[in-house]
């Protein structure tokens, strides 16, 4: 037995904007909604993003409402397409090693939700392929030493 995400909610007190900013987000179209505004996502649209009318936050929390994962690009470049369309990022932390390129930033929409942007399943694979020649025992030209598999924060 198996779930399937069918909807997120976000409270908005300008759902038009913050959809127009998630619509490029996931670079799909922003429709109208019954409360707000509706944006379709997942490889067949089958995903929703509902943006209701609700108060402003008084505080910012950094506890990221949703996980996404960059696709068809890098980390950091989805980084700078996001931070183009109006997000801020909060905090950078890179898996294993920083060379390596395999992390994640936590990002802030235009009204500070935050949510958290990993790196692509390439990138993962491409790491992965990486860590196998580092950790052979036949000598490396470079990267870092064997037994220092840690998280690195920026």
């Amino acid at each position: 037995m198996s779930v399937a995400l069918r909807a997120v909610v976000i409270e908005s007190p300008d759902p038009i904007a913050l959809g127009a900013f998630w619509s490029a987000v996931l670079e799909s179209s922003i429709d109208s909604g019954t409360d707000g505004v509706v944006i379709r996502f997942g490889q067949h649209r089958e995903q929703m993003l509902y943006i209701v009318e609700g108060p402003t936050r008084e505080t910012l929390k950094h506890e990221p409402f949703m996980y996404v994962a960059a696709t068809g690009t890098t980390l950091d470049e989805e980084v700078d397409r996001l931070v183009s369309l109006g997000a801020m990022v909060i905090d950078r932390e890179w898996n294993v090693h920083e060379e390596l390129h395999v992390g994640s930033a936590l990002i802030a929409d235009p009204e500070e939700n935050c949510f958290l942007l990993r790196s692509s399943d390439e990138e993962v694979r491409a790491a992965e392929r990486m860590l196998e020649t580092w950790c052979r025992p036949c000598g490396r030209p470079s990267g870092p030493p064997h037994g220092t598999l840690r998280r690195q924060r920026h």
